[in-house]
């Protein structure tokens, strides 16, 4: 078992009570389909002593089971959810959602691509990670050669116990809870912002879809990095190049990665004027956005083994979950991400803090690519 270390918070937290999350009364309500990896939501009195709390966790549920169903294994994936505040932690005053993740670390290149190889081999039925390691380069990229897996990835990877107790990650999310529509069926309210998608966003997250890339001067990279390309055969860690998401050695762009000046997390898709993705890093006033098979190609990628939409040869854009419609009109949404740890040297586990905000801007914004 390797050791664990807790990382070094930053300039986001403000002082949040630690000792007084750990002390909140837990509410659990696990999610399991058959042959399929199981996420156990834990909701701590932030959300257990709310009027809705009912609503608020079955609209996670329902996000959840999305999510679970997707893929097979034997992984229970521990997600603590809170409201105001993610594993202990204030958000800042304009964030919507956040995420937080266990890291386990420093692995090689050579240590990531044998386990993704190993996961291929036990899930033979996935063609989109068998492709994605069949394209893996066959020696170690240039430059940054530490990578990191998160905890979630990690359990399904075989790296730790599939059924470890502990905490993979967390959740949080901010304002209040008239800001949100918990039930899209019958469509947003003007002014509020959908949880189910913010839900979305913030657990794929936690599953694995996260980039190294904090800054223009990264220290390590995570699994999904290895599938950042900015040309066939080109693999691509700059944080202001134009990178997309490719399974077959670059050959095939699968997505365009967020290379936004005004920010937003790099493992995001870029936004356009016709994009709906609800890992778009940026979202316009009155969209409808859903969660598409080509980010389940990246889960799948990551070793995330099942049959789903993702590899089954649908096209990228294909609907995967209806999620999201965000009614917001005269604005563009920003979905920004920060790195909130810094590593204690040789430490072989970590936390790695994750924000994910939105922004109000100016709507003449929302075409800029």
């Amino acid at each position: 078992m390797r050791e664990r270390h807790r990382g070094e918070a930053r300039s986001f937290v403000n002082g949040a009570s630690g000792a007084a999350a750990l002390s909140a009364v837990m509410a659990l309500c696990i999610v399991r389909s058959a042959d399929a990896i199981t996420i156990n939501p834990v909701y701590d009195s932030s959300i257990t002593s709310l009027s809705n709390a009912a609503s608020i966790e079955s609209a996670f549920n329902t996000v959840a089971g999305d999510y679970a169903r997707s893929f097979a294994g034997n992984a229970v994936i521990n997600v603590g959810v809170s409201w105001g505040s993610v594993d202990g932690y204030s958000l800042p005053s304009n964030a919507v959602g956040a995420s937080v993740d266990n890291l386990y670390g420093y692995f090689s290149y050579s240590n990531i691509k044998g386990y993704l190889s190993q996961a291929a081999s036990g899930a033979p039925s996935d063609s989109a990670l068998a492709t994605a390691v069949a394209h893996l380069p066959s020696a170690a990229p240039s430059g940054v050669g530490q990578y990191v897996v998160p905890s979630s990835e990690a359990k399904v990877l075989g790296l730790i116990s599939p059924n470890q107790s502990e905490m993979d990650g967390y959740i949080g999310f901010a304002g209040s809870v008239a800001g949100y529509t918990f039930n899209p069926a019958s469509g947003i309210a003007l002014g509020t912002y959908d949880f189910e998608a913010v839900a979305a966003h913030e657990l794929d997250e936690v599953l694995g879809r996260i980039s190294g890339l904090a800054s223009s001067s990264p220290s390590y990279r995570t699994v999904f990095d290895l599938f950042r390309y900015s040309a066939p055969g080109t693999l691509d860690l700059g944080y202001n190049d134009a990178a997309y998401f490719s399974i077959d050695g670059g050959k095939t762009n699968l997505g365009t990665f967020n290379n936004s000046s005004s920010g937003g997390d790099r493992s995001d898709w870029l936004t356009t004027s016709t994009s709906s993705d609800v890992q778009d890093a940026f979202v316009s006033g009155g969209q409808a956005l859903n969660l598409t098979a080509v980010d389940l190609t990246g889960l799948d990628a990551l070793g995330y083994g099942g049959s789903n939409l993702g590899d089954s040869n649908a096209a990228p854009t294909t609907v995967a979950f209806r999620l999201v419609e965000v009614p917001e009109p005269g604005s563009l949404l920003l979905l920004l991400t920060g790195l909130m740890a810094t590593l204690a040297a040789g430490a072989p586990l970590f936390r790695h803090r994750l924000f994910a905000e939105r922004r109000s801007r100016p709507q003449s914004a929302a075409a800029a690519v």
